[in-house]
């Protein structure tokens, strides 16, 4: 019986063979997690994450084509734990614009600051590894743009916030202007207390969905 029997296979040590391999990519990713987020992911080679999790070079490429494809794979899951903490705190939030732009930015910035491997896989370590990353990474920007747009719409419908020419270049922008500020908070001797840096990125929410007070509806 093959390890690709599934849930409904064989069991060794109390797992099916689908379990037992989920257990070899989540210690992968854990210890690239560790070593790319302390270390830097050009610093760290195939063999030092395979010690770090206790696996095979054979384990590895049984789950990864190479080092880039890992680094996306935790680039990936640390960005989806900072939309989860978004999504949970929205679902919480109130109908106001400042109060929900407070509960996004506020569980973005904590879940993206708190954990210094988490900031500097996704703004340091991520940046120029290839082209392949870059798209990968652009695509990220779309996809939390997208996010924006839709959380503008429900606002726009509530009369919260002014229509513009176009909501996705206005979100587009926004998120831009996030990533450059936590970027510089990353590498910053002497960074804003996080609180603080989510008041800067509130106001400047609030600002662009309030739109200049004589624009006319297009």
């Amino acid at each position: 019986m093959s390890e690709r029997d599934g849930a409904g296979g064989r069991r060794y040590g109390g797992r099916t063979a689908e379990e037992r391999r989920q257990a070899r990519r989540d210690a992968l990713l854990d210890a690239a997690y560790e070593l790319f987020g302390t270390e830097g992911y050009r610093n760290v080679t195939i063999e030092r994450v395979c010690s770090q999790a206790r696996l095979t070079a054979r384990n590895f490429y049984e789950e990864f084509g190479g080092r880039e494809a890992l680094l996306l794979a935790i680039y990936d899951r640390t960005i989806g734990r900072s939309v989860e903490a978004v999504a949970a705190a929205l679902a919480k939030a109130g109908d106001g614009v400042r109060e929900r732009a407070a509960a996004g930015l506020g569980a973005y910035a904590h879940t993206m600051l708190e954990d210094p491997r988490a900031s500097r896989i996704v703004y340091v370590e991520i940046v120029g590894v290839s082209d392949a990353a870059e798209r990968h990474r652009r695509s990220v920007h779309h996809a939390f743009a997208d996010l924006v747009v839709g959380e503008a719409q429900g606002l726009l419908e509530a009369g919260a916030v002014t229509p513009r020419r176009s909501s996705r270049h206005a979100s587009l922008a926004l998120v831009g202007g996030v990533n450059e500020l936590m970027i510089d908070w990353v590498q910053s001797d002497d960074p804003l207390p996080i609180d603080v840096l989510v008041e800067e990125l509130v106001d400047l929410f609030v600002a662009v969905g309030a739109g200049p007070p004589d624009r006319r509806e297009i």
